[in-house]
């Protein structure tokens, strides 16, 4: 039998723009190990006042309070013959959703405002409106839901003069994002990225680790971060991954 030669389904449209787009920018990646122990120790406090809190709130919450002395990294750049830079002054962070649509399973994305001025169960109330919500009444979506719905030759055209408005770009792909494929028995992933900054989750499993020269096991998660090397350097990125760490394996209420 033959291949069957199909349109792109208009549900994998909003992704082929996204990634289109994001193959103009220059992608290193970076990875560690992180000790989530008092994060699940702060886990298990707030589900005893009734309320779950996921992984990915928490690394918003640490990784917004870590950028806040990081102004350098908190931007966007635009390429071009004149290469432009926006310094954002507020942090926005971008998270990823799962979202099943007529039977298909499809990522998109929602943004946080000022997410280093929320608290971890703010941050998780909006990350609950977008993933509990249908995508036909979100109306944070309706770019989305266009691009779906237009020419593949179109939409391109209208997702990349969207993107050129560099001010803005903060509001559709945060100043950072983070995505998450912890669910499964995934170690470590490195995201493709549409701004300076995206960090990746992996599972989180009991590992053995040496503590004062001695071995004990402990919950361990690894920790990605990709970064444009047109906006910024290795050196500060490294050093932003070991501070995000450290915020990490030292969180308190």
């Amino acid at each position: 039998m033959k291949a069957q030669i199909v349109p792109l389904p208009g549900l994998r449209r909003h992704t082929y723009h996204y990634l289109m787009y994001a193959s103009q920018f220059k992608a290193v990646a970076l990875d560690t190990e992180v000790d989530i122990s008092q994060l699940l120790e702060r886990k298990e406090k707030w589900k005893e006042r009734g309320q779950r809190i996921g992984y990915v709130a928490f690394l918003i919450e640490g990784i917004s309070k870590v950028l806040r002395d990081y102004p350098r990294a908190n931007v966007s750049l635009k390429g071009g013959i004149q290469p432009k830079l926006a310094v954002f002054p507020e942090i926005t962070a971008k998270f990823m959703i799962n979202k099943r649509v007529n039977g298909e399973q499809i990522v998109m994305s929602g943004v946080i405002s000022e997410s280093d001025q929320k608290q971890v169960d703010e941050i998780q109330g909006t990350i609950d409106y977008f993933s509990q919500s249908e995508v036909e009444e979100l109306q944070e979506l309706r770019g989305v839901r266009l691009l779906q719905s237009l020419p593949v030759w179109l939409g391109q055209w209208v997702y990349r003069l969207a993107m050129g408005n560099l001010s803005k770009r903060n509001q559709m792909q945060g100043t950072f994002a983070i995505s998450s494929l912890g669910q499964q028995p995934v170690q470590a992933f490195y995201p493709i990225i549409s701004n300076t900054l995206c960090f990746g989750m992996g599972t989180a499993e009991q590992r053995p680790v040496v503590i004062d020269g001695q071995i004990t096991i402990r919950p361990m998660m690894k920790l990605s971060l990709v970064f444009d090397h047109r906006a910024i350097d290795g050196a500060l990125a490294a050093e932003i991954l070991g501070k995000v760490k450290q915020q990490v394996e030292c969180m308190s209420e």
